[in-house]
């Protein structure tokens, strides 16, 4: 368990002390580093660096080196890379100065009749030698941080195979009736001495006197543990812990409960037993083989009542609707009863390692401790893995859709598979005489089942927390989000988004944690710490996940102000201004392309990234980019000159080829077109630019309609423009100026053609006005007996046509005739 916990303190340690290692360490040539700077004072330090190097080259060829040694080496090598690649650095830094200052002299004169300035030749030739001796500097430097990285790379294989060896070694099988004759006799002295502990104990000079002295406080220490533990437990429970009465309570609200109740069930005991046991040591009770007995009584109970605790709320067997987990009831229940069975048997391998771990024991006892504890554990282990155990709830959630697809209700099925081949194996390498592979399959197998459920404790919980903040109905969160401007769509989105970061982040700190208990040597995930936050450097480029991760959230943070500002203009400031919606719209759009445009900026400057590589990376592909983007750049290009130049905007009413309809939204690379059967139509920017539009409403909404009028002939035409004329008027839609008028149009085929004209304030009122004009204008005409006439067409015959048409009628007749007559025959 110490190699866990010592991971973990190992990357936080990282984490907190980066800005500081970044700014002590000599890789990093900051103002004040004690670097090199004499040309003598180099050459003595690479020297020196030399010599070492040679020393540990020797050192790590000789086949006997102990790890303290090749741990130590590994630190000085370590060291020296990053002094060396530091002065490297400087070096190359102070080349590239020269360099801008040689260049600012010009080239020197091509023709040798011409002489160059003799004060100019002495700053050239001191230039050009200055750069020579620190490029001189870099190379070696170089040299040294080469070779010491590459005997960094001979040590850690050096550790990885000692690793490896120590895993795989093969000690005496249990089969082996020598190994038993050795080891019963040791575990019998074991027990007895641990059977004679307490006694022991007491008879050691002075324990009654500090039991005397010690027991009231360890008795108060007790009562008071007893006393506060209960309350806050009871407290737990009422405040988030399931209740009978809630039928149907939401996942949030059952892994609140599941939380409180873990706590409630396994914190709450666990600080019981601990302050009683640091109550005891305080007072000096707790020495020889009784402290050994009550360290892992303490250690035994703890993992029994934190593993058994929490699985028990999570699968709540008796309690469905506070389950946590998506399993069927009968496979709860199992995996409930399995899960405490592995708690026993964990409780008690953690027991038997401590309470029996003798330093000066044979092999032959440590093989027995080892087959029983390891046993113990695949005992409880492979019951877990049962696939009865596993079965999904194939019942959808509340606000869940059922699933149409088959799927199988079975879970991790290849995972636990696996993992049960793993756990079979650990018998059989301790029966083989492969302990320390037994040793090592279980403790992994349960490291990575201890982190597994830690990870997923932690998203569920923070996944949640991040939604009811995200989510809130009410209060000042609630506020927050709608200054924001968070739809809970977005809401949804956003917390998908960071809680997927948190997941991630989450995953890598437990995967570094499980590392040096799989054998990878700390010292290694120190320095991939330290690459990945002080920045990977290839060529010259920096990648450091730390900038990246940080200029990705000040883009965010930049989009988020962006939309609070947008939303500020369209609420606040601009219903304020006589500007109308289209003018308000693209200044709304405007600032948005102007904060998009400078989070992007501000991004890129704060992830590290070199404007002027961006430029020349740019400038390389611009051809390319320009020919396979040129369509992209017309529209973007189109779209800001119809925010500027305003031929359409948001709420026009357009024709556009073949769309009409409303303009609904201008975007950076198309606009957005709602047509009268609330169709949606993209128009790339492109062709507003270079089509003729339609704008019904571009300066005001003043329109004509036009309305068709045909009349029977003989009917007055002056009374029919009276009619019509009159109909305008008296419509209160209709403007009196532009006054309406009548056209007498033509002579139609059927009728005589009129058209009324007239205006009315609003286009977008036509139809509505145009309708009720014709309903008017056909009771009008019906009241004065005025005809509209349908079309009429006149049909013209020639006489051999007729004469045709005679004969086949004839022909028809005359067949018909004849059939009649043979019908009264049959």
């Amino acid at each position: 368990m110490r190699r866990p916990l010592l991971a973990l303190a190992l990357a936080a340690a990282a984490l907190v002390a980066a800005p500081a290692s970044a700014q002590d360490s000599p890789s990093q040539p900051l103002a004040g580093a004690p670097l090199p700077t004499d040309g003598r004072q180099v050459t003595s330090q690479i020297t020196t660096w030399t010599g070492a190097l040679d020393k540990l080259e020797t050192a790590l060829a000789v086949t006997g080196i102990s790890d303290e040694d090749l741990t130590a080496a590994r630190s000085q090598l370590e060291k020296i890379r990053n002094d060396a690649k530091a002065l490297s650095d400087a070096a190359t830094s102070s080349v590239n100065d020269k360099r801008q200052l040689l260049d600012a002299l010009g080239p020197p004169p091509a023709d040798d009749t011409v002489k160059e300035a003799p004060e100019l030749a002495r700053q050239r030739a001191s230039l050009n030698a200055d750069i020579a001796d620190y490029d001189g500097r870099a190379k070696r430097a170089q040299v040294i941080t080469a070779r010491a990285e590459a005997l960094m790379t001979i040590a850690t294989e050096t550790a990885r195979q000692r690793i490896a060896a120590k895993v795989m070694a093969k000690e005496t099988s249990p089969f082996s009736l020598q190994l038993w004759r050795d080891g019963i006799p040791q575990a019998a002295e074991a027990l007895a001495a641990l059977a004679a502990a307490p006694a022991l104990w007491w008879q050691t000079e002075g324990t009654p006197e500090k039991v005397a002295k010690a027991w009231p406080t360890v008795l108060l220490v007790s009562v008071v543990a007893t006393i506060l533990g209960w309350p806050i437990r009871r407290w737990l429970l009422r405040r988030g812990g399931p209740r009978s009465d809630i039928e149907a309570p939401t996942y949030g609200r059952r892994v609140l409960a599941a939380s409180a109740a873990g706590l409630a069930s396994s914190a709450i005991p666990v600080l019981a037993l601990v302050s009683v046991y640091v109550s005891l040591e305080a007072h000096g009770l707790l020495f020889g083989d009784l402290e050994t007995i009550l360290r892992g009584f303490v250690v035994g109970l703890s993992i029994f009542f934190v593993i058994g605790g929490f699985a028990h709320v999570a699968l709540q067997p008796h309690l469905p609707a506070w389950r946590v987990a998506r399993l069927t009831e009968d496979s709860a229940d199992r995996l409930d009863s399995r899960l405490q069975l592995l708690a026993v048997m964990l409780g008690i391998n953690g027991f038997v390692w401590i309470a029996f771990h003798i330093p000066d024991a044979d092999d032959a006892f440590r093989a027995l401790v080892n087959l029983f504890a390891n046993s113990t554990v695949a005992f409880g282990l492979w019951p877990l893995l049962g696939d009865r155990a596993w079965l999904r709830d194939e019942t959808p959630a509340e606000g869940e859709e059922e699933e149409s697809d088959a799927r199988d209700p079975r879970l991790y099925v290849v995972a636990r598979r696996l993992i049960r081949l793993l756990v079979l194996a650990i018998p059989i390498a301790a029966l083989a005489g492969y302990y320390n592979l037994s040793d090592y399959i279980t403790r992994n197998i349960i490291l990575a089942g201890a982190l597994f459920g830690v990870f997923s404790a932690l998203s569920t919980v923070v996944g949640e927390m991040t939604w009811a903040m995200i989510g809130a109905q009410q209060g000042a969160l609630r506020q927050v989000r709608k200054a924001i401007g968070l739809s809970e769509d977005s809401g949804r989105i956003a917390q998908f988004w960071i809680a997927g970061f948190f997941n991630v982040v989450l995953a890598i700190v437990l995967f570094l944690v499980f590392l040096p208990s799989a054998g990878v040597p700390e010292e290694d995930i120190a320095d991939f710490l330290r690459t990945g936050i002080s920045g990977l450097k290839i060529g010259n480029f920096t990648i450091s996940l730390t900038d990246i991760f940080l200029g990705i959230a000040v883009f965010i943070l930049a989009l988020r102000l962006t939309r609070m500002v947008q939303r500020l203009l369209e609420k606040r400031i601009l219903p304020q201004t006589r500007f109308d919606p289209g003018v308000q719209n693209s200044i709304k759009s405007a600032a948005g392309y102007a904060g998009a445009t400078i989070g992007v900026v501000i991004a890129v400057s704060v992830a590290g990234i070199n404007f002027s590589n961006i430029a020349i990376i740019a400038g390389a592909l611009s051809v390319g980019i320009g020919f396979g983007l040129q369509n992209i750049v017309n529209n973007f290009i189109s779209g800001l000159i119809v925010l500027v130049e305003r031929p359409v905007k948001v709420g026009d009413w357009v024709v556009i080829g073949g769309a009409e309809g409303t303009v609904k939204r201008i975007n950076v690379r198309a606009t957005e077109i709602e047509t009268f059967k609330r169709a949606t139509v993209i128009v790339p920017n492109g062709e507003l630019i270079s089509q003729s539009i339609v704008n019904y409403t571009l300066r005001n909404k003043l329109g004509r309609i036009d309305i068709p009028v045909g009349v029977a002939y003989g009917t007055e035409p002056l009374e029919v423009e009276k009619v019509l004329l009159e109909l305008a008027a008296g419509h209160k839609a209709v403007l009196s100026f532009p006054k309406p008028r009548v056209l007498f149009q033509s002579f139609g085929a059927s009728s005589l053609d009129f058209e009324l004209r007239c205006f009315i304030a609003n286009i977008e009122d036509g139809l509505t006005v145009r309708t009720e004009l014709m309903y008017a204008i056909e009771s009008a005409f019906r009241e004065r007996n005025i005809e509209i006439p349908f079309q009429q067409s006149e049909v013209n015959f020639k006489t051999r046509d007729l004469e045709k048409l005679e004969a086949i009628l004839q022909r028809i007749l005359d067949t018909r005739h004849h059939d009649e007559k043979k019908e009264p025959e049959a």
